[in-house]
Formats: structure tokens, sequence, C-alpha cells
């Protein structure tokens, strides 16, 4: 395997590790943070939630490094030459709209981004960031608790750095119970986080349950193998399958990345001060090419879908045509900094509403794969992680669905699942100023909304 092969597969991981760095030094960084600005007077409402599109600031975008996902390259390594130039806006423009990155890529990338927004005193967005990030954690049908419980402990220490403290107290609760009920944590596991949970709490000024963790902490120490460890379950992953050779598109594509890169070179050489300064007829060239690439992908993507009846193809389809509007998407909203395709910033309310239905055209097909499945609890299992997946695309801002329609749905499966006895943490909701947050909880407090809460 190459080398470069070798690095992607491990980018994930070491975004997570490097997390963890992080937050053995997050008690020195958030400090100096405090010291120099007063956050709490600049940090946003942390209940607030706005999807993340909608909070990137073209204005800010740095021309290094904006047009790299027209270029060719893919959002991972887009997000690492962002964050390795030290270009954040272009970094969260990144996690805001590519829809391709891993959940595991998108969590570690906002918890950087966390830190370096907080070093930079930017409380309000340093603050967007942890919250993104735990709520992901949340979410994700993909991450263990392992990795949950990394953010949230991550989340915790950034936030209450930040002065935003009320926030900073729900997630180290989403941390403590799911360090304290995770079925999937061995013991010396769960007595190393609650330890850990401890810690968190006392930094809030809330001795009593950092003393409650901290003997829940020493109870697991002691148990033990004594207590049965449930296994680790796959998520559901649809399969698709190969797309058939498109040529037209493939020549478009070239022109279009030719072009990407012909711009991205002569703001490399000449470094223009702004937007207006950059060179009319290369972003016309780039504009033109990404117009005629769109049209040769929505007459290949109509052929296709409408000649043929296989599911895994069709799914292959709708994801390659999804990706494609959301950085259609990103154009249409001004997320690469100049103006590319006016046509499309008129008409962006219409590119909005293609790319929801083509979420809605994929999870269809993914519901008929789940439904496949030989077993009731797998099917369950594999609706569950459909509804989570939702939830974040909603939440992110890609897919236009009502949010209560998707929490019904929600309670349903897991009722369900709690029925048949599937060992998991529960996905539950509850209200707080208006605003629905979620929660991770075991069995016996699921339903309990915001009464599950550590006390």
């Amino acid at each position: 395997m190459r080398r470069e092969d070798i690095l992607k597969r491990l980018l994930p991981l070491l975004f997570i590790l490097g997390g963890c760095i992080l937050l053995a030094l997050g008690g020195a960084v958030f400090g100096a943070v405090v010291y120099f600005q007063n956050p709490s007077a600049s940090a946003p409402d942390p209940l607030a939630w706005k999807p993340p599109l909608e909070q990137v600031d073209k204005n800010l975008l740095a021309a290094g490094t904006v047009l790299l996902p027209l270029t060719g390259v893919t959002g991972t390594d887009a997000l690492s030459a962002a964050l390795d130039k030290a270009h954040l806006e272009n970094a969260y423009a990144v996690l805001a709209y590519d829809a391709t990155l891993s959940d595991a890529t998108r969590v570690g990338g906002l918890l950087q981004l966390g830190t370096r927004y907080a070093n930079a005193k930017d409380a309000k967005r340093a603050t967007q960031c942890f919250q993104a990030a735990a709520l992901l954690a949340t979410l994700s049908p993909a991450l263990s608790d392992f990795a949950r419980l990394d953010t949230y402990l991550q989340a915790s220490a950034g936030l209450r750095g930040l002065g935003a403290t009320e926030a900073a107290r729900l997630v180290t609760d989403q941390a403590y119970l799911a360090a304290q009920f995770s079925p999937t944590l061995q013991q010396s596991q769960r007595a190393r986080r609650l330890d850990q949970v401890a810690d968190a709490y006392f930094a809030l000024n809330v001795s009593n349950l950092g003393s409650q963790a901290r003997g829940k902490s020493v109870e697991a120490a002691t148990a033990g193998a004594t207590t049965p460890i449930t296994g680790t379950r796959a998520p559901f992953a649809p399969a698709g399958a190969k797309l058939p050779a498109a040529p037209e598109i493939d020549q478009a594509r070239n022109l279009r990345v030719k072009a990407a890169k012909q711009l991205q070179d002569d703001l490399l050489d000449n470094a223009p001060k702004t937007i207006k300064d950059w060179k009319p007829n290369l972003v016309e060239k780039l504009g033109d090419t990404l117009f005629d690439e769109d049209r040769a992908r929505r007459a290949y993507y109509d052929k296709q879908l409408a000649g043929t009846k296989d599911v895994a193809l069709k799914i292959a389809l709708w994801r390659d045509k999804l990706d494609w509007l959301a950085l259609k998407s990103r154009v249409a909203r001004g997320g690469f900094g100049a103006s590319l395709v006016v046509e499309w910033e008129k008409d962006r309310a219409t590119i909005a509403e293609d790319w929801t239905t083509a979420w809605d055209e994929l999870y269809r097909l993914y519901e008929q794969q789940a439904a496949a499945l030989p077993k009731p609890p797998e099917i369950n299992a594999a609706r569950e992680d459909l509804v989570q997946q939702k939830l974040i695309a909603a939440r992110w801002g890609w897919f236009a669905a009502a949010e209560p329609d998707l929490i019904e749905q929600l309670n349903d499966v897991t009722q369900t699942l709690m029925d048949t006895a599937y060992p998991s943490l529960r996905l539950d909701t509850f209200v707080r100023n208006k605003r629905t947050l979620f929660l991770l909880v075991p069995d016996e407090l699921y339903g309990l909304k915001e009464k599950a809460l550590p006390k």
C-alpha cells in the first residue's frame, strides 16, 4: 500500500489523537484565553443552533486554499490543507458543506477549529465549533461510545475555557451518562473516563457530581471484568455500485479542475488583497466550466436513473448527484468567496430544494436496503441509524426536513429496539428555553427527558 494511501486512512484517527493531546493541554490554553479576554461577554447562546453552512463568512475566506474543493482534491485533503495554512474559515467551510467527510474527521476538525478560534479570541465561533462537535458525537451512529466520550471531554474543556459554563455543564452531563451506562466500555475504560468526568465537574465547581463520578470510577476500577460487555455494533452501511462510464462528465470535470487550478495558481502568485482583485477572465472561465459540468451531469443522472431499477446503482447515482449538489450549493451561496456562477446565486432556493430531493431519494433507497436485512433487530437498528443520519443532515442545513417528524420516527424505532432488548444507549430529546437538545441515555432513563440529567 502506498504511503499516501496509508496516511489518508489514518487521517481521521490522527484528528482524534490530536484532539486527545489538545485535551491534555486544554487547561493551560483556555486559561490564557480567559486571562486575556472576558469571553463570556462575547459568547453566543450556548443552546442556540444555526446550520454551519449559514455561518460561513465569505469575507473571511482565504484565497490560498479556498478553491481546493474545485481542483479535484478530496474533502479530507482540502480540510487538512486549510488547517495547515491556518485558514480557519476555509476549513470551517469544508466541514459545513462536504458530506463526504466521515463523522470522525468532521468531529476532529471541529475540535481543532474550536481550539484555534479560541486562541484567536473568537469566542463565538469557538463555542459554535465545540457545540457542533458535541452534537455530532451524540447523533452519529458511526462513532463508538469511546470516541463520543473523547469528544465530550474535549468539548467540555473547550467550552469551560470560553466561559460557556451552561453548555460545558450539558456536555459534561452527557459524558457522565455515557461513561456510566455505555454497554460497550471495558471496566478499565469506564473507570478512566469517569475519573476524567469527575475532573470536569470539579473544574465547573459542581463538586457533588464530581465526588459522585469519582466514587463510580473507583467502583468500576474494582469491578474487574465481572460486568458483561456488549460488542460494538457496526453501523448500517448501504451498498452502492460502480457508476457507469460518463465521458461527458469526465471531460467537463477535467476542464473545471484545470480552470480552478489556473485561478488558484494566479491567486498564489499575485496574492490579491480582496476578491475584487481576482482576475475577472479567470473567474469567468471557472464559472463557465462549472455551468457546463452541471449541464453534463444533469443529462447523465437523468438518463441513468431513468434506465435502471437496480437499487445499488441508484444509490451510487444519487450519492454522486448529492455530492455535486453540495458543491453547487456552496457556489450558489458564495461559499468560495468570489461570485462564480451568477445564475446559481439567483436560483439558490431551487438548488437547495434539489439538494433536499437528492437526500430524500437516497434515504428512500437506504430504507429499502435496510428492510431487506435478514433479522428484525438488524432492520430496526438500521432504521435507527438512518434517522440519526437524517437528523445530522437536517441540523447541518443540507436536508430540509421537519425535525419534529424525524424525532417522532426516532421515538418509534427506539421503542421497538427497547422492546427487543437491543443493548445500546438511546437517543432521547428534551426542550430547554424552547430549544430541542439531544441526549444519550440508558433504557431506564429513556423518556425522562431533562430529568435524566445527572443531579
